[in-house]
């Protein structure tokens, strides 16, 4: 066997090694496709039959409590037209539905429990269709002995069929459930037998193939190792190459020295630069002083403007009490208004009594003059007109004091506003001078801004400068990077030195063919090379 073995070259002995393993994945593939066939076959089941059966009772369901639901609207009191006609809709739609689903479910039913049950189902439906039909054809009359057979068909009729129909739909509905509970615990069983089944057939598979590859690469590798021994003699050749290589190695690193010396040239350019850099971080933080120095005199000013913001408040609101005590003020004057008008009507009752006064006393004259000795029978107008007399002085002396009262109330208003006036005024002149004052000191602190603003330009102007000093060592820089390339291009002579250092190893070449054609021994087999030689 093991001389067979060996004279089967490296390709032959691959592909037996493939095909085992194809055989392997044949194999597999073989069972899964029987096993998922009886798998698909349980899925159609459950997928043509079981699930379909159970949306047709669900269906139904959905479909009855719709119709109980249409059927307890009309068996409430006070239903609009338009409510009844609704729910009489809804109920006839949900009837044709169930009944359609009912039927569907008739044809598909195979076994003769389901049959029985189905059976009970359909008879307690008819009851409670009844019910429905019944409440349909009242609602339609809707009268008050409809109403009154309706509401007894709301509180006993309906509740009582629906009980009788939920019961035998539950049960119905619970081997329908058992039923696919059936099928998926089928399907689970035959999945893990094909599970178990396949890991079986692969760790099988495997552990030959594993054992077939150890012993093909072990006569591989004893091959091979003789090979590499051969190999390992054109090595030390390939090693005095190298140290040839290495001599001009040292030629590329004399150039390197160049180019380490612009470097450093490059590195003092470099140096300047951070000098320039560092001279701008200076600018740059006497600028943020200077910055900051604006924002405290700004703050300054700010708390400034707020002083004079509060100053101009203060001068509203001595305004505002102007306008108080001119309000206070007119109604004082509408006090001494109200004097007037009762200085008014004293005096027209005066007038009223020298009228009175005056006929009086023409009266008295005309009958004295008539009856002579018999005038003294006018004493009595006579008292009379000494009466009014004395009640007119007594009102005049009133009128006297009340305008004597109201020249002196006006005279004390007029002081006591021209002395308010002066006060607000002597305060209000106050605040506008201190505004004033404010005003001039935010004067200044703006001229100091803009003093620190000018400082700041003179800043960002050396900053500037910098800046060219900057771009002259950027310019020194470039000029170091050419000679760094003026060094790459002697690096190209050294390389064709390294160049020539190639051609000599291509002489041993012929060693590594050689050893080559040990290795198409190893691959291809004794065989068929004796047969190649011949």
């Amino acid at each position: 066997m093991r001389a067979v073995m060996k004279k089967i070259n490296f390709k032959i002995k691959l592909l037996l090694l493939c095909s085992f393993m194809s055989l392997v994945s044949l194999v597999i593939g073989a069972v899964s496709y029987f096993g998922f066939d009886h798998f698909s076959e349980l899925a159609s089941e459950v997928n043509h039959d079981v699930i379909p059966r159970s949306t047709l009772v669900h269906t139904m369901d959905v479909n009855y409590q719709k119709t109980r639901i249409a059927v307890r609207t009309l068996g409430l009191s006070n239903l609009s037209e338009e409510d009844r006609e609704q729910a009489i809709a809804d109920s006839l739609t949900a009837v044709a539905n169930y009944e359609n689903a009912a039927k569907d479910l008739d044809t598909r039913i195979t076994k003769p429990i389901e049959r029985e049950l189905f059976n009970n189902v359909a008879s307690e439906w008819a009851d409670f269709k009844k019910v429905g039909v019944r409440a349909i054809e009242l609602a339609k009359v809707y009268d008050e002995a409809a109403k009154k057979d309706l509401l007894e068909i709301f509180l006993v009729h309906c509740p009582k069929a629906a009980k009788s129909y939920q019961a035998v739909l539950d049960e119905y509905t619970k081997n329908i459930e058992e039923e696919v509970l059936s099928s998926s615990e089928d399907i689970s069983r035959t999945t893990h037998f094909l599970n178990y089944l396949l890991i079986g057939i692969s760790l099988s598979g495997i552990c030959i193939g594993l054992i077939a590859g150890i012993v093909f690469a072990n006569k591989i590798s004893t091959s091979i190792r003789a090979t590499v021994e051969s190999l390992t003699e054109s090595s030390t050749f390939l090693t005095n190459s190298a140290n040839s290589i290495a001599e001009t190695s040292q030629n590329l690193s004399s150039s390197s020295e160049q180019q380490d010396s612009s470097l450093q040239e490059s590195s003092a350019s470099l140096e300047e630069i951070s000098s320039m850099v560092r001279m701008t971080a200076d600018n740059a933080m006497k600028s943020n002083d200077l910055a900051n120095r604006s924002l405290e005199r700004a703050s300054r000013g700010k708390q400034v403007v707020t002083t004079m913001i509060h100053s101009m408040n203060n001068i509203n609101t001595d305004i505002d009490t102007i306008v108080d005590e001119l309000d206070g003020n007119n109604e004082k004057m509408k006090h001494i208004t109200e004097l007037i008008n009762k200085i008014e009507e004293k005096t027209q009752i005066i007038n009223d009594i020298v009228f009175q006064t005056k006929l009086l006393s023409f009266n008295a004259s005309v009958e004295a003059a008539r009856a002579g000795e018999a005038g003294k029978g006018f004493a009595v107008v006579a008292e009379e007109v000494g009466n009014l007399a004395q009640l007119s002085g007594k009102a005049s002396v009133d009128i006297a004091e009340m305008v004597s009262n109201s020249v002196e109330q006006v005279n004390h208003i007029i002081e006591d506003s021209r002395g308010r006036v002066s006060s607000l005024v002597s305060n209000v002149r106050t605040s506008v001078n201190n505004g004033s004052s404010i005003a001039n000191e935010c004067g200044e602190i703006l001229e100091s801004i803009v003093v620190s603003v000018a400082d700041v330009t003179s800043a960002i102007s050396d900053i500037s400068t910098a800046s060219q000093e900057q771009s002259k060592g950027i310019e020194e820089l470039q000029e170091s990077i050419l000679q760094v390339d003026s060094s790459s291009k002697s690096n190209t002579g050294i390389a064709k030195d390294a160049s020539e250092i190639a051609v000599k190893l291509k002489g041993q070449v012929v060693t590594v063919n050689s050893s080559i054609i040990e290795i198409q021994n190893v691959i291809f087999g004794n065989f068929e090379n004796k047969k190649k030689a011949a």
